[in-house]
C-alpha cells in the first residue's frame, strides 16, 4: 500500500512539473494540444507567449502545435526562435513536447519535413534546414536527412555532391533503401548497367518485396541485353506485383528481343487486358504488338492492332508507319500511300 502511495504521488509531481511549471495559458494549450485541438491551443500559447515571449517552453509549444498542423513554416520559426534565446533549454523542452505527443525526434521532424516543404519553391531554404535536421542522435533519421540532401543536388545537377551524400546516407544506415534505388536509376539514365544493377542488387538485400527492384534490375539486363535475365526478373516483378502494366511491358520487350514472340504477344495481350492503364503505357504495349507482328509477318494483324489503337485514342505516329509498311508488304500500294500520308502528316504535327 505504502509503494503504492509513493507511486501516485511521483506521477502527481511529475504532472505538476509538467503542467504546474508554467503559466495557465500554456497548461490549457497543451491540453488542447494533447486532445488535437491544434487552433485552441495556439491561441492558448500565443496569450501566453504576450506574457512571457522569450519563454523557451511557450516558443516550442507554439512550435510543436503548428507541427501538428502542418504549417512547417510557422513551426520553424518558433523553433528557431527559441533556439537563438537558449538551445539547451528548447532541446529539453522537445523532449518533454514528445512525451505529450507521444512521438519521438520531434525537432528532427520539424526540420525534415519542413526541408521537404520547401524543397520545390526555395530549394536554398530547403538546404539549409536539412542540414539543421542532421543534428539527431537517431542514425536513421540522419540517413535519412542525407539523403534528402542528396536529392537537393540531384536537383541541382550537382551529381558528384550527391553521391558524396548518398554515402554518407549509407554509413549513417546502410538499411536505407533509397540511395541504392537514386544511384542504381541514375547509371541506369546513362547506360551503365553494371553500377546500376550493383545498387539495385543491394536494394534487394535490403527489402526483397519490393517491385520496383526486380523491374528495375530487369531494364538494366535489358540494357545491357542479356534477355534471358532480364525475362527472369521481370517475371517475378510480374508474379510479386500481380500483373503491373510497365513490368508487363518490359516482360514483352524481353521476349522481342530474345526472339520469342509468341510468348511477347501474350505479354501484350495481358495488358491489354487490363482495366486500368496509362495511355503512355498502353502506347507502348500497342506500338510494341504491331512491331511483333510485322517482324512475324502478320502484315493483316498488325494493320488491326494498330488501327485499334488509333480508334482507342493512343497511338502515335508510329502506328501509321506500321500500317503503311503494311498494307504495302500485302500489295495493296493505294492504301499503303494513304496511310504513309496520315504518317507524314503526323510527324510535322508533333
Amino acid at each position: 500500500m505504502k509503494k503504492f502511495m509513493f507511486f501516485a504521488s511521483l506521477v502527481i509531481f511529475i504532472l505538476a512539473c509538467f503542467y504546474g511549471c508554467q503559466s495557465a495559458e500554456q497548461t490549457g494549450g497543451n491540453i488542447h494540444l494533447k486532445q488535437g485541438r491544434y487552433d485552441r491551443a495556439i491561441e492558448q500559447y500565443k496569450e501566453a507567449a504576450k506574457k512571457y515571449p522569450n519563454n523557451t517552453g511557450t516558443l516550442v509549444a507554439l512550435s510543436s502545435a503548428y507541427y501538428m498542423k502542418k504549417d512547417y513554416k510557422e513551426s520553424i520559426a518558433y523553433l528557431d526562435k527559441a533556439t537563438k534565446i537558449d538551445k539547451e533549454g528548447t532541446d529539453g523542452k522537445f523532449k518533454e513536447y514528445e512525451d505529450l505527443l507521444n512521438t519521438k525526434y520531434l525537432k528532427w521532424q520539424i526540420y525534415y519535413n519542413g526541408a521537404v516543404e520547401y524543397f520545390e519553391n526555395d530549394l536554398q531554404k530547403a538546404s539549409e534546414l536539412a542540414e539543421k535536421s542532421l543534428e539527431v542522435e537517431d542514425k536513421e533519421k540522419v540517413s535519412l536527412s542525407y539523403s534528402l540532401m542528396a536529392k537537393m543536388m540531384l536537383n541541382s545537377k550537382k551529381m558528384e555532391e550527391a553521391k558524396k551524400l548518398y554515402a554518407k546516407a549509407m554509413e549513417a544506415d546502410k538499411n536505407n533503401i533509397e540511395p541504392y534505388l537514386y544511384l542504381g536509376h541514375y547509371y541506369l539514365s546513362k547506360n551503365k548497367s553494371e553500377d546500376a544493377l550493383k545498387y539495385f542488387n543491394e536494394a534487394l538485400t535490403i527489402d526483397s518485396t519490393k517491385i520496383e527492384i526486380y523491374e528495375l534490375i530487369g531494364q538494366a539486363y535489358l540494357l545491357d541485353k542479356k534477355y534471358n535475365e532480364a525475362i527472369k526478373s521481370l517475371k517475378k516483378a510480374v508474379s510479386v506485383s500481380g500483373e503491373k502494366p510497365t513490368a508487363l511491358y518490359n516482360l514483352m520487350l524481353a521476349y522481342y528481343e530474345g526472339k520469342d514472340y509468341d510468348s511477347a504477344i501474350k505479354s501484350g495481350k495481358d495488358v491489354l487486358a487490363m482495366e486500368k492503364v496509362e495511355g503512355r503505357v498502353l502506347t507502348k504495349v500497342y506500338n510494341l504488338m504491331g512491331q511483333v507482328y510485322k517482324d512475324k509477318k502478320d502484315y493483316k494483324t498488325a494493320i488491326a492492332v494498330m488501327k485499334e489503337s488509333i480508334d482507342k485514342g493512343v497511338n502515335d505516329c508510329f502506328a501509321y508507319s506500321i500500317i503503311a509498311f503494311s498494307y504495302n508488304k500485302l500489295g495493296n500500294r493505294s492504301e499503303s500511300n494513304n496511310w504513309a500520308k496520315k504518317w507524314e502528316q503526323c510527324e510535322k504535327n508533333q
